[in-house]
Order: structure tokens, then sequence, then C-alpha cells
């Protein structure tokens, strides 16, 4: 008895499988309900629904990870450019172009796609900030530092 899984939810009410299915609370002529035949059918409905919940779930858990390995990238890809979402963009790359066998992460592949990136396009890196060593001090060079005191500069003749 070997069947075949599609990775469709079943959620469409005219769908054949859900034909069968009873909604909670609510019977319906055809099936029945009493004897070994409409309990093995109540059984089954309830493990297709059951099938149905799981493969909604391990799509949305798909989805998840999905968007969290695109945040990790994305955050890798924040150190050099400007805007790490033209990384996906201008390369043509999924998160799944850059994952190990394992499915992490390569640091390795993003580095070398931001590096590839922004030898095409400079202008997309990280802005650096100017830096004015004059601005604070009012445009005038710094004074240095009054003289410390000290005891014998206490006791010391002044003219």
């Amino acid at each position: 008895m070997t069947e075949q899984h599609d990775n469709t939810s079943n959620t469409d009410p005219a769908s054949t499988e859900s034909d069968e299915t009873p909604v909670a609370g609510v019977t319906t002529l055809e099936s029945p309900q009493s004897g070994t035949e409409g309990g093995k059918e109540l059984k089954e409905a309830r493990f297709r629904r059951e099938r149905n919940e799981a493969r909604d779930e391990r799509d949305a858990l798909a989805t998840r990870i999905e968007r969290m390995q695109r945040s990790e990238i994305e955050r890798l890809a924040a150190g050099a450019m400007a805007h790490p979402g033209d990384l996906f963009t201008l390369s043509g790359n999924t998160p799944a172009d850059y994952l190990t066998d394992d499915g992490d992460v390569d640091a390795d592949k993003v580095a070398a796609d931001v590096a590839a990136v922004l030898a095409e396009r400079p202008g997309l890196s990280r802005n650096s900030p100017a830096f004015d060593p004059s601005q604070g001090t009012g445009g005038k060079p710094k004074q240095p530092p009054p003289p410390t005191l000290t005891w014998a500069s206490a006791f010391r003749r002044r003219n």
C-alpha cells in the first residue's frame, strides 16, 4: 500500500479527499455512522485532516526558516553594502544558494558575492563618514594643556 504524497495542502472544499471529510459537528446522510465501515471512514478522515495540518505546519516552518536565513545573509552583507537586500537582486541568487550542505549560511559564499557585486558597482558600498579633525575646536589649533602644579612650583619665587 504505497501512496504518493503531493506537497500541496488540501484546503479546497471541492477536492476529492475532503468530500469524505466530515465537518466538526455536522454529519452527512451519505456516511454511515454505525458499524466498522463508518468508523473506518471517520478514522481515515481524521488521518487526512491530521496529514493536511502537518503539511500546513511544515510549510509554515519552512517559510519561517527561509526568512531567518535571508535575514542572516543580509546581516552578513550589511558589513560592506549600504542596502544588503541588493545582494539578492543584483546577484540573482536565492537564500538557498548561500547555504552549506548542512543548511547553515556560508559566510564565505556571502562575502564572495558581496565582493563581486561591489567590484561591479562600488557605489553600493557603505558610506564611510568623513572626518575633519578641526571640527569641534572652533577652527583653532589645539592649545597645549596648562602646566601641572607641583609642590616645588608652589614655593618658587615669582618675579
